[in-house]
């Protein structure tokens, strides 16, 4: 008998309408019926002559083109058995470090090289997004990425406005000096774009969007989903967006987010030890995709963010966010601000300016 061996780094992920099989090894996805999940899951226990015994002959081509797909994408093998050495992938999720990700709402009135920054970026921070709603100098923009070498910062994501100053060739010299900039949006730029600098291993947007506050975050689109073994584990735990994450807001408060009312002190006189300690600094923390209304029946769910500040419902933790158009029982795409049973909520956001 011959039977189909999926391998372990590609996962089902089973929604309400549609299933997604994420190849978390190669980074990428397909977007699937549940019928065809539903062959897949079955030939994990079975050979190809049950599966096709099973669903009855008249499905043989359906079920052997499904196989072939698979193995033409090189998600999986046949054999003469099931192979024991491929083991179950854990989906087990840690870090080390209490705080892995930093958002900072730049703001030059604020020292950026003081004992709580110090302190924070000795956490085993991870990846750090400066968020600039005004032109900062490039000069000023080299200067505070200095305060950052020799920390152990592997990512760095800068949002800046557009301006003349910001050609191509500046961009890539920045980049060469300070290496951890591994991507940079450029907003309200003349037209939307994409280029690539450093040798093409760094991305440039250029987006025509206004960025001038923390109103403008928590989007969900397509080109966010990222496939990878890191965000999948830890989707399955806690919040995909919020979980170890501190931002540091326009005027120097220490919030999960930016756009979360909550606030656990100032940088100028908070303890970072006694902000972790804080239980409510943690409320979000394990809030799963699988928790939230809507989501857990959305095949994405795992390769999504998520948004805790913007909800459908702003009275209800567990609401979807706001800013999600996608529909897991039709499969549809829509604009979610433009959606008859959103429009309350983006009213009590004080969002209505900001998509007009």
């Amino acid at each position: 008998m011959e039977y189909f061996n999926l391998y372990a780094n590609c996962q089902l992920v089973t929604g309400a309408n549609m299933s997604l099989l994420c190849d978390l090894q190669m980074r990428r996805y397909y977007h699937i019926p549940n019928d065809t999940a539903e062959v897949i899951t079955y030939l994990q226990q079975h050979s190809i002559d049950e599966c096709i015994a099973y669903y009855g002959e008249d499905n043989r081509e359906a079920i052997t083109g499904y196989i072939d797909f698979l193995l033409s994408r090189e998600l999986g093998f046949t054999d003469t058995q099931h192979l024991p050495e491929l083991t179950p992938l854990s989906l087990s999720w840690d870090r080390f470090g209490d705080i892995t990700n930093v958002i900072i709402e730049y703001n030059e009135e604020i020292d950026y090289n003081s004992a709580f920054f110090r302190e924070l970026f000795n956490q085993q921070v991870h990846a750090l997004e400066i968020r600039c709603y005004q032109h900062l100098p490039l000069e000023k923009l080299r200067s505070l990425l200095e305060q950052f070498n020799g920390t152990t910062l592997k990512f760095i994501k800068l949002v800046l406005p557009f301006h003349l100053t910001l050609e191509l060739a500046s961009l890539d010299q920045l980049v060469k000096k300070y290496p951890r900039v591994k991507s940079i949006l450029v907003h309200t730029s003349p037209v939307d774009k994409m280029e690539r600098i450093f040798a093409e291993s760094v991305p440039v947007i250029f987006y025509k969007g206004s960025i001038n506050s923390c109103l403008a975050c928590g989007e969900i689109r397509t080109n966010y989903f990222t496939t990878n073994i890191e965000l999948f584990t830890e989707s399955q735990h806690h919040n995909t967006c919020l979980n170890r994450k501190l931002s540091i807001d326009l005027q120097g408060n220490i919030k999960n987010c930016p756009s979360l009312p909550e606030s656990y002190g100032h940088v100028s006189t908070a303890n970072l030890q006694e902000v972790l300690d804080n239980k409510d600094f943690h409320k979000y923390d394990n809030i799963r995709k699988d928790d939230i209304k809507v989501c857990k029946d959305c095949e994405f769910r795992h390769v999504c963010t998520d948004c805790r500040a913007y909800r459908e419902d702003p009275n209800d933790l567990y609401s979807r966010p706001l800013k999600c158009g996608y529909d897991p029982y039709t499969n549809n795409w829509e604009n979610w601000s433009q959606l008859p049973m959103k429009q309350q909520a983006i009213a009590c956001y004080g969002l209505t300016a900001l998509i007009n």
